[in-house]
């Protein structure tokens, strides 16, 4: 009887045990059913699987353990030790340097032995300068100016080409005015570039200078040694590589303007005695001899100022030109131009003729700058 009850009890205990196992762990997605004893002749089968067991944990592989165990603190001194130890062996065996500074004056690091290593771990040679800090040097040039004194048979493109310079750069540098007019003697400045000089005007900046004469601002920078953007006007610039405007080149070089026509020249500028009373007066004009009816043409490009009649010119066209210059050819036979019309160099705009105040047929061809008489002959080409 006692062995019975015993049976029972430790039955009874089973059952509790098994009773709070299945309503604590229902199965997923479905809700825990009453639990029915085992003693009950009626009991029937559940309605879902039991519960399964978890599973065991599985046994770790041997690297999973070595990882855990180099990554325990205790094993963190060995770690350091052995990544010392392969870095050192990595050193000797691939000839690279070793991690840390390496001493340039050839410390215990340097010599050989530091520029092998530098030269398989880079692949530079260390001795190259490329290799190491920039060279301390200034490869930009600087305007600068040398003295010379004209001699007999020099000319303005003699000595450029001896310098390996543009002609505009003597002209524009030395204000010459004609290159026919050089004289032994003269003192001139040589740049040491391509250039022309240029006064700072009121409202210049450096960018609208550079971008008008089409020069790096960097360029105008160096040349002049400008330490800032910044500059006043009245200053002196050099613009290395930029040239002379063409009209300002052709009017040094005299040939700014032609011959309006191939006639005989009978008369220069300056003083002369009137042709028809003898008293002198100054001729502000050449004049040129020719057959009636030949050509007139344009000694520039330009833009009709003026064209008709005056008693004492005739028939005459004036014309307007770049750089403030105007040019007037009278006594014509006729013009075949009028106001406004814009001409090219060398276009007829008449015929020779003697018309006004005149002795025979002949062009009086005037030259006007700013509004003043010039010398024409100063400014022609040559024939």
């Amino acid at each position: 009887m006692v062995k019975r009850d015993r049976v029972d009890k430790r039955f009874v205990m089973q059952e509790t045990i098994l009773k709070q196992h299945v309503r604590r762990r229902p199965f997923p997605g479905r809700p825990a059913l009453p639990f029915r004893s085992r003693t009950a002749k009626t009991a029937a089968r559940p309605a879902v699987l039991p519960v399964l067991p978890r599973p065991l944990p599985r046994k770790p592989f041997r690297a999973e353990i070595a990882v855990r165990a180099f990554a325990h603190k205790s094993w963190r001194p060995l770690a350091f030790c052995l990544s010392i130890a392969i870095a050192a062996i990595s050193a000797v065996a691939l000839r690279v340097p070793p991690i840390g500074p390496v001493d340039a004056l050839g410390g215990p690091l340097g010599g050989p032995f530091r520029d092998r290593a530098m030269k398989a771990w880079t692949g530079l040679d260390p001795t190259s300068p490329a290799a190491g800090d920039e060279l301390p040097l200034d490869l930009s040039e600087i305007f600068s100016t040398e003295i010379y004194v004209v001699r007999g048979g020099d000319t303005v493109s003699s000595i450029a080409a001896a310098r390996a310079l543009s002609i505009d750069s003597i002209i524009a540098l030395n204000g010459v005015t004609n290159v026919k007019q050089l004289k032994a003697g003269t003192v001139l400045k040589i740049p040491n570039m391509d250039g022309v000089p240029y006064t700072v005007r009121k409202g210049d900046s450096l960018v609208r200078i550079a971008a008008s004469w089409g020069v790096p601002m960097e360029a105008i920078l160096d040349a002049n040694d400008l330490k800032s953007a910044s500059i006043a006007p009245g200053a002196s610039l050099f613009l290395p590589g930029a040239r002379m405007r063409g009209d300002d080149l052709k009017s040094a070089l005299g040939e700014l303007f032609k011959y309006p026509v191939n006639g005989r020249l009978t008369s220069t500028y300056g003083w002369r005695n009137d042709p028809f009373t003898g008293v002198r007066r100054f001729h502000a004009a050449i004049d040129l001899a020719g057959p009636m009816g030949t050509p007139i043409r344009a000694a520039m490009d330009g833009k009709v100022a003026s064209a008709g009649y005056n008693s004492v010119y005739g028939n005459f066209v004036i014309l307007s030109h770049n750089g403030a210059y105007q040019t007037m050819y009278a006594h014509l036979d006729s013009y075949k131009v009028e106001k406004g019309r814009r001409v090219t160099q060398g276009q007829a705009i008449g015929e020779l003729g003697t018309t006004g105040y005149s002795t025979g047929p002949h062009l009086h061809f005037a030259v006007y700058k700013n509004g003043r008489a010039i010398d024409p002959l100063r400014l022609l080409s040559r024939r």
